[in-house]
């Protein structure tokens, strides 16, 4: 896959890489960024307290009062809602249609889009395969078509997975933060925010009771790899957002199509390991500084195109 980059492009990569902060300076654009998602989380999470809601008791089919369910869904888009109100009230944020515009940088190779929606399901395969051959417990059917009702709840975990997540995590924090720290530095700070992000059912009404210590080892080292693979992504294809919420809905539909067996209840460390030696590979071959073989990266809200 070649890369087509112009060279006012190029040089404005590298002029906010050279003459940009200094290494180790905060960006105040992503403290906002931080301090907006813990508060909006929050936020979101706020109803389950005052109806005192035991999540160790919730099904999805449990009624539950019309604000506690818009509260669940704020917190599912807090990354990206977080990301919007960093750039427009921070100055030097760039706004709101800046942070957008990779989300539209759609010109890639076709090769990224096989990878961003296969690779998942590949991956999810490959781990059933190691499964089966070292004698552990297999799910009862290795491919699972979810039904209409399912379906529509698919949809629904794709766009906030996607959009409501991606715009705060790739689109705003690993290009900032990489001007600073570097890549991979920058994907493991990324990934950090984003497994104790996820991991915040655990403060909620009887949240405890369905987290244990392997949830969270797991969650960090699966999100924190993932988030190295995802920079991979984004720094290869010239910034293309896109591509990186593609993936992130790859990842969602394999966990439908290639179920986890049924003992598997926190967790599965077979899929954590591969996308642990997925980000270890990524690292390999195109070094920690970049993550990607241009050795440049996408200027913030002007990506660059790829092929």
């Amino acid at each position: 896959m070649s890369v087509c980059c112009s060279t006012e492009e190029h040089s404005r990569t590298e002029r906010l890489r050279a003459s940009g902060p200094a290494l180790g300076s905060v960006d105040p654009v992503v403290v906002a960024w931080a301090v907006a998602l813990v508060a909006i989380t929050g936020l979101g999470m706020l109803p389950l307290f005052v109806y005192q809601l035991d999540l160790s008791t919730l099904t999805f089919s449990t009624p539950v009062p019309v604000v506690v369910g818009i509260g669940i869904e704020l917190t599912a888009y807090a990354p990206t809602l977080a990301a919007f109100l960093a750039v427009k009230l921070v100055p030097g944020g760039g706004g709101v249609r800046n942070v957008l515009r990779p989300v539209t940088r759609w010109r890639v190779g076709v090769g990224w889009y096989v990878l961003a929606l296969a690779g998942p399901t590949a991956l999810f395969v490959v781990g059933d395969v190691i499964r089966f051959s070292l004698g552990l417990a297999l799910p009862a059917m290795w491919f699972a078509f979810p039904d209409l009702a399912a379906f529509g709840f698919l949809l629904g975990a794709l766009i906030a997975g996607s959009f409501g997540e991606e715009v705060g995590w790739r689109g705003l924090g690993q290009p900032r933060l990489q001007l600073r720290y570097g890549a991979l530095t920058a994907a493991i700070i990324v990934g950090i925010f984003w497994s104790a992000w996820h991991l915040w059912p655990a403060l909620a009404p009887g949240g405890l009771k369905t987290t244990d210590a392997s949830d969270v080892i797991l969650t960090f080292l699966r999100l924190g790899a993932t988030a190295v693979v995802y920079a991979w992504l984004y720094n290869s294809t010239g910034g293309s957002l896109l591509i990186v919420m593609l993936a992130h809905a790859g990842h969602n539909i394999a966990v439908r199509l290639v179920p986890p067996d049924a003992t598997l209840q926190h967790g599965d460390p077979v899929v954590t390991l591969l996308y642990v030696l997925a980000a270890a590979s990524v690292v390999a071959l195109t070094g920690p500084r970049w993550l990607n073989r241009r050795r440049t990266y996408p200027a913030i809200g002007h990506p660059t195109a790829a092929r």
